[in-house]
């Protein structure tokens, strides 16, 4: 049992922490585009959509037409949807990172505007900010942090595949940081299950109650 701790504790020391710290410039990179992404969301709300809750609410009723009556799922079935998602869109931004790292991009901008648009709706609607944060934070303080070393990771592959490193052939870039990123998830899977049981759980709760 020590000896499988110890492993355990060494695997993610030289593999998966090693990684984080060898991305961190990427990180901060990530962790900017994700914030300016949601100030321009809150933007947009107000200026180029005139403040005006009825035009996201379309959107809403159209995306909930594509996906089906996610309201009805029960609250296991909500979190599994959750979990699959957020593993999908993590393992995506990270592989097709190299694609020239645009993926990651995209992805990063969409859901950081997305959340800024949220954000001015609710306000708009008479919302306070308690309210806001107790719907995002709880959850959103784990699953925010594992889709930025998500898409860190994806930007090292996109960069890498323009530019290998010394030493290292296109091919071999590739495989390496291909098998960094499945490291990776060795942490943001753990990550991503917790977020998704908080998500359902407690911000739900905290969102009703104070929102």
């Amino acid at each position: 049992m020590e000896e499988t701790k110890g492993n355990l504790t060494t695997f993610y020391r030289n593999q998966v922490f090693k990684t984080i710290k060898e991305n961190k410039f990427l990180i901060f990179f990530s962790i900017g585009l994700f914030l300016f992404s949601s100030i321009s969301g809150v933007f947009i709300f107000q200026v180029l959509l005139d403040n005006n809750p009825e035009i996201i609410d379309s959107f809403v009723d159209q995306f909930k037409e594509m996906f089906g009556p996610i309201s009805e799922l029960s609250p296991f079935q909500l979190f599994l949807t959750i979990f699959y998602v957020n593993t999908r869109t993590s393992f995506l931004i990270m592989m097709l990172g190299a694609l020239l790292g645009i993926f990651p991009f995209i992805s990063l901008w969409l859901n950081g505007t997305i959340l800024g648009i949220l954000f001015g709706k609710y306000i708009a609607e008479g919302g306070n900010y308690l309210g806001f944060m107790m719907g995002i934070l709880p959850h959103g303080i784990i699953e925010i942090p594992a889709i930025i070393i998500a898409a860190s990771q994806g930007f090292r592959l996109g960069k890498e595949v323009v530019s290998p490193p010394t030493g290292l052939n296109r091919s071999e870039a590739i495989k390496l940081n291909i098998t960094k990123g499945i490291k990776l998830f060795v942490l943001i899977l753990p990550l991503l299950l917790i977020a998704a049981v908080i998500e359902v759980y407690i911000s739900t709760y905290l969102f009703s109650t104070y929102g």
